[in-house]
């Protein structure tokens, strides 16, 4: 049985450093998501309308949010146009087949 080993790992946001622990594992994961907030928090406090770090974490993660709701959206939005695709497709797949059994049927017969 394998067991789940944890570190503490150390990540960087707006030039603090906070711990968390995290499963080993995932520590390379942990970084680059900690680099990702770091970034967007930092565009947030440079275009100096928020100020508080309470108010730039609330701001950015609302940000993160609506792109993840919106891509999320558009996902879903794909999704449907690809299975409209198969679909037509399938049909396509379907009558090309029926007209083959057709032909042979034709073949056969004389």
């Amino acid at each position: 049985m394998m067991t789940n080993q944890f570190v503490t790992a150390t990540i960087e946001i707006l030039g603090k450093f906070y711990p968390v622990k995290c499963p080993a594992r995932e520590e390379a994961a942990l970084q680059e998501t900690a680099k990702y907030l770091n970034k967007k928090m930092s565009e947030v406090q440079e275009s100096g309308k928020v100020i508080n770090l309470e108010r730039i974490a609330i701001i950015t993660a609302l940000n993160m949010a609506h792109e993840f709701l919106e891509q999320d959206r558009q996902k879903g939005s794909l999704t449907s146009k690809i299975n409209q695709h198969i679909t037509k497709l399938q049909d396509k797949l379907d009558q090309a087949l029926e007209q083959s059994s057709q032909t042979e049927l034709i073949y056969f017969t004389e």
